[in-house]
């Protein structure tokens, strides 16, 4: 049975600010963060002959706002979905492990990767060295969601691509018609969804993103737990 989700207008004053300042870094610094646009996809678009590499997922609460265009980094004045309640997942690892995304007091970070991605390509690597080298906050949990499958593109399978790679962030499957982003708002890959403790979305953000800025992002999501 679906369960209702509401709508918390207004997280704790201090993650907020954290983002701000966040935003603020990319602005002086002049990222030019490149999102690869799902609207882009074309061809790319997910089909059942993934099969493994594609499983079922169950789907909990409204869906997110779509991510806003030209935005790298989305803040509580460019967030539309700001202090909402993302969607629970229920799904499978690569190896049929189930397990679940929801709200559990732990503030977290979701990926969602393109196995054809040229950007996320790029980024994989970067999030785990930075796993590898101890940055990764300890109020923090990393997932990551594989989507818009396609066996004629790049890097497939995904979960060879991902193992080649060494990432150890534990991935669900998404459905051959990637229900799982859209339900949390569709946006350019790398594609990154920063949830509180409750599952309220904080921030997300749209492309590449480097190093320095995901690890400030990532100490900024882990504040909320505060």
């Amino acid at each position: 049975m679906a369960t209702q989700t509401k709508t918390i207008s207004n997280p704790s004053d201090q993650s907020s600010k954290g983002f701000v300042l966040v935003v603020a870094a990319i602005l002086v610094v002049g990222l030019a963060a490149v999102a690869w646009f799902v609207t882009t996809r074309g061809e790319g678009a997910a089909t059942a002959e993934a099969g493994e590499q594609v499983a079922d997922v169950e789907i909990t609460g409204d869906a997110l706002s779509p991510m806003p265009g030209g935005v790298a980094l989305t803040d509580p004045q460019t967030e539309p979905s700001f202090g909402q309640v993302a969607p629970t997942l229920v799904g499978t690892d690569f190896d049929g492990n189930e397990f679940t995304i929801t709200g559990d007091g732990t503030p977290k970070v979701i990926y969602f990767l393109a196995h054809w991605c040229p950007h996320c390509q790029r980024e994989v690597p970067q999030v785990q060295s930075l796993i590898d080298s101890g940055q990764v906050p300890a109020d923090l949990e990393i997932y990551a969601v594989s989507t818009a499958v396609d066996r004629g593109r790049g890097n497939f399978p995904v979960s060879t691509w991902l193992d080649e790679e060494g990432f150890t962030p534990q991935t669900m499957r998404d459905n051959a018609s990637s229900s799982a982003l859209v339900a949390y708002g569709n946006g350019g890959f790398p594609y990154a969804v920063y949830l509180d403790g409750e599952n309220r979305v904080v921030a997300r953000s749209s492309g590449e993103l480097g190093a320095d800025t995901i690890a400030s992002v990532w100490a900024a999501t882990a504040s909320t737990a505060q």
